[in-house]
């Protein structure tokens, strides 16, 4: 079946730019109606400037996608979207993503500015180039979370931006392990990286990155958030721990047909309500729960 053309602007990765809402979480100001607002337009500006750098990774990427058993069906190598159509919606959108930044707050324009940059040189460059590739994505990660703190004016803790990068890269080892399973060996050769890339690299790569990451978020958690004043989010650890685990499992089962994050949020239900889970513990225990609980 193919997709609709809609899908050109890739909305299921959207999900990524979430991540512009945890500044607003971690200060205590989720009831701000104002930074609410901020912070809602700030996503759609970060949809937008995605959107961009997809359409033109997709354009870029053409001859290589039409030979993917799943990304030849995207608009551009299927031929529901042409070159011309394509050139005018990548121009489009980062244009009205960057006036909209400018008019919000000039810090956020430079890190959307940054983050567009960075995706268009990792769509021309880095993406072909061993390591630089998945520590690319990583950091774009950090630029979204970065842009919501510069965007309501707020701290965001050096923990946190450690974890999310270290989180990120994680899952930019597990898409290259998925794609190295999964993908036809006769078509490494329209992914040049891949080529560069093991089985046994990623497994030790994936292993070590995810034991960072719940050493960070730990050591996160149990310091306590200077917001917060106490350590209440070591009760997350556990959960955090549990959806880690899921996810490896679901990696390493070779079970997953290369399904990439946001397919498998929607196909395996228990690692969604997972994830579901710790956000709703994680608002609890920061706005319910009354100050200096758990200082001990």
């Amino acid at each position: 079946m193919n997709l609709p053309v809609f899908d050109i602007f890739r909305p299921k990765q959207w999900y990524k730019n979430l991540l512009i809402f945890i500044p607003i979480v971690g200060s205590l100001n989720i009831s701000d109606t104002n930074y609410i607002f901020l912070s809602l337009v700030g996503f759609g500006i970060l949809c937008m400037s995605s959107s961009g750098t997809y359409i033109l990774n997709d354009l870029i990427d053409t001859k290589r996608d039409s030979l993917h058993p799943r990304k030849k069906n995207r608009p551009i190598p299927s031929g529901k979207i042409t070159r011309n159509q394509a050139i005018i919606l990548i121009t489009t959108l980062l244009v009205i993503s960057e006036i909209l930044a400018i008019l919000l707050n000039v810090q956020f324009f430079i890190l959307n500015s940054i983050l567009i940059a960075s995706m268009i040189i990792y769509s021309i460059k880095i993406k072909n180039i061993f390591l630089m590739d998945v520590f690319s994505i990583a950091i774009n990660y950090v630029f979204r979370a970065m842009s919501g703190a510069y965007l309501i004016d707020v701290k965001i803790s050096p923990w946190l931006i450690i974890g999310i990068f270290l989180l990120a890269l994680l899952l930019a080892f597990g898409k290259r392990k998925n794609e190295l399973m999964f993908l036809d060996k006769s078509l490494l050769e329209f992914r040049h990286v891949l080529k560069q890339y093991s089985q046994k690299f990623l497994n030790y790569a994936i292993i070590i990155t995810a034991a960072a990451v719940i050493l960070v978020y730990s050591t996160y958690a149990i310091n306590g958030p200077e917001q917060i004043g106490d350590w209440r989010l070591i009760i997350t650890i556990p959960v955090a721990l549990f959806i880690l685990i899921s996810y490896l499992t679901k990696l390493f089962s070779g079970k997953n047909e290369g399904k990439e994050l946001d397919d498998l949020l929607i196909s395996d239900k228990k690692l969604l309500l997972s994830i579901l889970s710790y956000v709703a513990l994680v608002i609890i225990l920061i706005y319910l729960i009354p100050p200096n609980i758990f200082n001990w």
